[in-house]
């Protein structure tokens, strides 16, 4: 069984090292509770998938032939998937409650659907490459044991016969894998993704300069908002010392959760002297915290509310600082390309994709989540019930919603590619421990505005902090507003990032 077991190792430190060079993110942190794959989770899944489909289907003698090898490589790559994610989901995200069976469904659920939009963005690619490892090792195999060459044929009759019949049928079945996979990549990447009324869009909020037509303005947003069945909390929130000041603060909350995210931020930007408005983004703050209300949000609703919010900002202040977490960061990135009516945008962990995915299969990533069916799915499927202390945030969020979102993120990197970004000042601040969203994503639109030679204040929070995702509300478990506060302060009045 030795063999085995080296076919095992091989196939583990194959994927090793392709992650990293694939752009796909693997944490050093083996304590990691949040459920993202980690460098022994994915060794683990890998060695184990690998183990069991070689002994399978080639640890027996008249089974060796390079075809046969490279087919079991094509069944070890798309089945390690999800064995990985599965370790990753019992193992890294609170281990200790693997055991409650009433989670166990849920768990499987969102296994499943990880596994459904790595292999359909990332699979062709681990395929091929599993596929050559397959017939390489068979091919050492074969010179190391030279009895065990040719033998697959000669038995034509019996089990022989059927063994043959078995590995015909498993390389067709391996070839179809390859072929499906590669074609919905190519088809995916291929299809158009309709960001031409998300790039270069006029300005169609005109420009709000005095404090009562900005107060007008939100009450009539407010206006709104109290016929709908809101809860308490999640109305667009204005913070301002009665008349316009000096600064004004804009914040754009995270998909699924409402203004009070940034409620204790706000209240330390209104001590400083800000006026701050926190606008509600489409379809969040409900009180029904299982509604409905994501599955039609669009991109372009993204767009028209950072355009009111910030075209009656210049109203509340006349130096206007845009920030945005997480949707609000790519909302906030969209305005740092597109407008200068922010005099600095900040962006918090914005979600261009989701970590599992990397940059180059991110538009496939986004064209799939648009084009499958519209779910609701547990952001953590342990936690199937409101947080009470957060019973304002949304457990779950639509897929179509998601796919908005990198739709919007996608046209804020095609625009910064092909020009320079319009904001003044632009600040990204990015969590080293973020297991939500993809770091690299963000930074290649990082890249492409510096290679407008525009520049870029970019801070990282360090991941032996082991952060949320959520750095702003102070409610989210392991937040330290406290650490990560003043470095927000400091960015928005740095002499670096203007």
């Amino acid at each position: 069984m030795w063999w085995n077991v080296t076919a095992g190792i091989v196939f583990a430190l194959t994927a090793l090292i392709a992650a990293p060079l694939a752009g796909v993110e693997i944490s050093f942190a083996f304590d990691e509770t949040e459920g993202q794959v980690t460098w022994l989770t994915l060794f683990s899944g890998v060695f184990l998938t690998g183990c069991l489909f070689w002994w399978l289907l080639m640890i027996r003698r008249r089974r060796f032939s390079l075809i046969r090898g490279a087919s079991t490589g094509v069944l070890i790559a798309f089945f390690s998937y999800p064995m990985v994610l599965l370790f990753a989901e019992l193992f890294q995200r609170d281990w200790r409650a693997s055991a409650d069976a009433a989670s166990l469904p849920e768990r499987f659920l969102h296994v499943l659907m990880l596994s459904g939009l790595s292999l359909l963005t990332t699979g062709f690619a681990t395929t091929v490459l599993f596929a050559a490892v397959g017939a390489v090792m068979t091919r050492v195999f074969l010179r190391l044991h030279p009895p065990s060459a040719g033998t697959s044929a000669r038995r034509t009759t019996g089990l022989g016969l059927v063994a043959r019949r078995i590995s015909i049928a498993l390389g067709w079945l391996a070839a179809t894998c390859v072929a499906v996979l590669a074609g919905a990549f190519l088809w995916l990447s291929l299809m158009p993704l309709d960001m031409a009324k998300l790039m270069d869009v006029p300005t169609r909020t005109p420009q709000i300069t005095t404090y009562v037509d900005a107060i007008t303005a939100i009450d009539a947003v407010r206006a709104r908002e109290t016929e709908m069945p809101l809860h308490p909390r999640c109305l667009s929130k204005l913070l301002t010392h009665g008349g316009k000041v000096e600064r004004v603060v804009v914040f754009f909350h995270g998909l699924t959760n409402c203004p009070a995210q940034a409620d204790e931020l706000a209240a330390r930007f209104f001590a400083m002297g800000y006026n701050v408005y926190i606008p509600r983004l489409p379809g969040h703050g409900e009180a029904d915290p299982l509604t409905l209300a994501l599955a039609d949000l669009t991109a372009e609703d993204l767009v028209e509310v950072t355009e009111e919010s910030t075209g009656l900002a210049r109203g509340l202040g006349d130096d206007v600082v845009v920030i945005g977490l997480s949707a609000g960061g790519v909302m906030s990135s969209w305005l740092a390309q597109n407008s200068a009516k922010a005099d600095v945008s900040l962006s918090v962990a914005p979600f261009f994709g989701p970590y599992v995915v990397p940059a180059w299969a991110a538009r496939a990533a986004a064209n799939l989540l648009l084009v499958a069916p519209n779910m609701m799915v547990w952001w953590n499927p342990l936690e199937t019930e409101p947080n009470p202390e957060m019973d304002y945030a949304y457990p779950r969020f639509a897929t179509h919603a998601l796919g908005q979102v990198m739709r919007l993120g996608q046209a804020v990197e095609v625009a910064a590619h092909r020009v320079p970004p319009l904001a003044p000042a632009i600040g990204v601040l990015l969590n080293e421990a973020d297991v939500a969203v993809s770091n690299r994503l963000t930074g290649e639109v990082i890249a492409a505005w510096r290679d407008h030679d525009r520049q870029v204040l970019l801070t990282i929070l360090p991941l032996s902090h082991r952060l949320p995702h959520d750095v702003i509300d102070p409610r989210q478990e392991e937040a330290d507003i406290d650490f990560v506060y003043p470095i927000l302060f400091e960015m928005t009045t740095s002499d670096a990032i203007r």
